[in-house]
């Protein structure tokens, strides 16, 4: 403790300044120094989930937002920010991309490599007698792909991969050791297994010069000493101490093995919520950013801790000279903390900000308002609301009050519980449903637009079918279940206690620590469309049924004159080889499938016959779903796994009796349709290599888009959609051919009466998607008269259909 400077106990944080700059949600935050700035001038560069960069100057007080000019937008949320030495910044976008500025905010440069969003960003300093690096230090990034990176600046180029991580990966840079090897310090989110989330670790990472760049080396790992994915990472360099914090509200102080020396708890009354990211003061002390709208401030001399309210939650935190910090908020708001009382705000000012976080806390816990109310059902008119099982509870609009009524199934009636009051910050409703819990998730898209939805929880159900039920009935990315399972987990609370019936106003609910975003566009917004993700199929990856495919892989193999070159012992090696990688689907970031196996499954699919070919297209839909199966390197391969696949299906319009009264007469189709749709959800190279055959796989498409087969027809369905999501969210834009191909086949799917209500679904979605594209493709719906033969086909297939279609009618108007 003696390193520390002695501060006095009494004093606290209070509120500094307060500045909104473009209105959407702040992201992230560096330090600056200006050229001309003086020793006690800086600026702090803010970065907003809209995409924009701030300026503010302290203690000036003067912002500027977009500071570099137009140019410098970024197309989705600025997930991070890091400060140059010599001047400037980096940052982090969602779309991957590292971006440097100059310290005058101009655009200097950028780079790629990542496959997801870049979220953390470090330095990595360098010893002072390696002559061998122009770079005195070195760039350190970690993204949601799985991987960090080592980056030199003034080679523009990556230098080493840190790979093998748990999906979201946090990093920091720590001292260099003696010679010339760098230590980086990484942790991850950890993945789903059954209904928890584990494997979240603390790894130490040597870092070498080899042959003109980098070598990676592990040398130490913690695994699972947080309860819940690690969400930050720090290093204190008064006390050479590592810091994380994590889902389970605890930050833990390390040494630099990793190892855990202390834990902070976050001092509550029971809650625990997510903290986000951390920082460390000269002062002994730490302060964390918390999803439940606090920033907390740790005194590590005094033993003491404090709660910041703040309106909405706290993303980010950072440390700023003379003890002070600053905070970045979901309500648009950059904060900046301090213990000088000449410091301070006017009361007045801090006043205002204390209410404006008592009345947010307040609003969250208070019961329906008299406008709630109005939209409620009303109770005289319950008899025309049928509940769905026994004991749901439904809120109805009696006598200008809410009231909560339980459905007996029994008698068919509801039953009165008594009046809804807001004892409970969580509880509500959805569409007329109660829930226990109403929780907001807002989903950044494509183009920096933002899809808005509710997730409703009872206490006693697994998080983990709820969210996945939710990711179903939405058709979101299959990705965000054990986020979306995790954020259920902590914001219910494990104590599992019934709560009083209430109501909460979601926009005002602390928000989901995801991709939440604000949209203060003019452009209208629909629930349902645009869908912004790709779709896929990925069962079969249970041993017992991959086993089945690679048995029936091998009795074709006796059966194939092609197969002469093959060995049955290589194909039997080479199909178990890739059983034990596919079906380990928790480790698919740490596992890798050689281009030789590859290779080999392009060669079976070139060369089977085509009664035959179709376990192996099964496999490769799995294997279009592993990371670095599908990586863009491995683009050339994809193209001729693509390409011969399009023309098994072209020779069965050529000569349908070569599949006539064989199994293949159905598996074709449909595995060739699973294909080309789980192409677009894997990597960089599925995705080019089935986007640029796009034109000749919309022909297969519509070869089978009338198949009697159910699971063809939701194959079909599936592939347009996804395809329609890559045309709106491809910056190449697309033709106009290929536009009207999809029309053309949506036309026929919805005409033929034929497909099921989820395949309905999936392709009015693909069809509003599609509209939302270009201008010009809805005045070629427009001309073939689509508009009544959607509004039929949503009449027919529930309500889920019935709303999309009521979407698509406001598109087209």
């Amino acid at each position: 403790e003696s390193i520390y400077n002695s501060m006095d106990e009494s004093k606290e944080y209070n509120l500094s300044l307060e500045v909104v700059t473009d209105g959407e949600p702040v992201r992230s935050l560096c330090l600056i120094k200006e050229e001309s700035s003086t020793e006690d001038e800086h600026s702090i560069v803010t970065g907003s989930q809209g995409g924009l960069l701030s300026c503010l100057s302290i203690p000036s007080c003067t912002t500027s937002i977009q500071p570099g000019g137009d140019g410098t937008r970024h197309p989705h949320n600025i997930t991070s920010l890091l400060s140059v030495e010599s001047g400037g910044y980096v940052s982090g976008c969602k779309d991957g991309v590292i971006r440097i500025f100059d310290g005058a905010h101009s655009f200097s440069g950028e780079l790629k490599g990542h496959e997801n969003a870049v979220t953390s960003l470090a330095w990595l300093p360098l010893s002072c007698s390696d002559d061998s690096s122009p770079d005195k230090e070195l760039l350190l990034s970690g993204s949601w792909d799985g991987t960090a990176r080592v980056w030199s600046l003034s080679q523009m180029e990556c230098m080493a991969v840190l790979g093998g991580h748990e999906n979201t990966v946090s990093v920091v840079g720590l001292p260099p050791l003696d010679g010339s090897i760098g230590r980086v310090a990484t942790a991850s989110a950890g993945i789903a297994q059954g209904n928890s989330i584990v494997d979240h670790k603390v790894r130490i990472w040597h870092i070498s010069p080899s042959a003109g760049s980098y070598q990676a080396k592990l040398v130490h790992t913690v695994a699972n000493d947080h309860n819940g994915p690690i969400r930050g990472i720090a290093f204190d360099p008064h006390t050479n101490h590592l810091l994380t914090c994590s889902n389970d509200a605890t930050v833990k102080i390390r040494d630099l093995q990793g190892n855990c020396l202390t834990t902070l708890n976050y001092p509550s009354d029971g809650s625990e919520p997510m903290l986000l990211s951390l920082t460390t003061l000269h002062n002994a002390k730490v302060v964390a950013a918390a999803e439940d709208g606090h920033a907390v401030v740790w005194d590590l001399v005094h033993h003491t801790h404090r709660l910041i309210p703040h309106p909405s939650t706290v993303w980010t935190v950072l440390a700023l000279p003379k003890g002070d910090f600053a905070t970045a908020c979901h309500d648009g708001y950059t904060r900046i903390f301090t213990l000088d009382a000449t410091r301070t705000a006017p009361t007045q000012q801090i006043q205002q900000f204390q209410k404006a976080s008592a009345d947010s806390k307040a609003k969250s816990n208070s019961g329906p308002t008299p406008e709630e109310i109005a939209k409620l059902p009303k109770w005289e008119m319950n008899a025309l609301t049928q509940g769905r099982s026994e004991g749901q509870v439904q809120i109805f609009n009696k006598n200008n009050k809410a009231i909560a009524a339980q459905w007996s199934d029994v008698s068919k009636t509801w039953i009165e519980v008594g009046e809804v009051m807001g004892t409970n910050q969580n509880a509500g409703q959805i569409d007329g449903v109660s829930y226990d819990h109403v929780f907001p998730i807002e989903i950044d898209v494509p183009g920096g637009g933002v899809t808005s939805l509710q997730i409703g929880y009872n206490n006693g159900e697994n998080p983990f079918v709820v969210a996945q039920k939710f990711i179903d009935d939405h058709m979101l990315d299959q990705n965000y279940l054990s986020e979306i399972a995790d954020y259920i987990q902590k914001r219910a609370g494990a104590d599992g206690n019934t709560p009083t019936l209430g109501m909460t106003d979601a926009a005002a609910a602390a928000p989901t620590p995801m991709d939440i975003s604000t949209n203060t566009s003019t452009t209208p917004t629909y629930q349902h469309l645009p869908f912004t993700t790709y779709r896929s199929f990925e069962n079969g990856t249970e041993p017992k049924v991959f086993n089945k495919i690679i048995n029936k892989c091998c009795e074709f193999y006796d059966q194939e004159t092609a197969s002469t070159t093959i060995t049955k012992d290589h194909l039997t090696t080479t199909l178990q080889t890739l059983s034990d990688t596919l079906c380990a689907t928790n480790r698919y970031h740490a596992t890798s499938i050689p281009n030789s196996q590859l290779t080999f499954i392009s060669k079976l699919i070139s060369q089977w016959n085509i009664q035959h070919v179709f376990p192996i297209l099964d496999i490769s839909r799995l294997i279009a779903l592993h990371p670095d199966a599908s990586k863009m390197e491995n683009q050339y391969i994809w193209e001729s796994i693509v390409s011969s696949t399009i023309e098994k299906c072209q020779q069965m319009k050529l000569d349908p009796t070569s599949v006539q009264g064989t199994t293949a007469a159905v598996a074709i189709p449909m595995m060739s349709m699973r294909l080309f749709t789980n192409c677009f959800r894997g990597g960089g190279g599925s995705l080019k290599a089935v986007s640029s055959h796009l034109d000749r796989i919309l022909d297969c498409a519509e070869l089978f888009a009338i198949s009697e087969n159910k699971n063809v027809r939701l194959s079909v369905a599936t592939l347009i959609l996804n395809a329609s999501s890559y045309i709106k969210s491809s910056s190449a834009g697309t033709t106009s051919s290929t536009a009207d191909h999809i029309l053309s086949i949506v036309g026929t799917i919805i005409g033929s009466g034929l497909y099921e209500s989820e395949a309905t679904v999936r392709v009015l979605v693909a069809l509003g998607t599609l509209l939302l594209a270009d201008d010009s493709i809805k005045v070629k719906a427009k001309s073939l008269h689509m508009s009544s033969m959607v509004d039929h086909a949503g009449s027919q297939h529930g309500e889920k259909a019935k709303a999309v279609a009521g979407e698509i009618q406001l598109i087209l108007a």
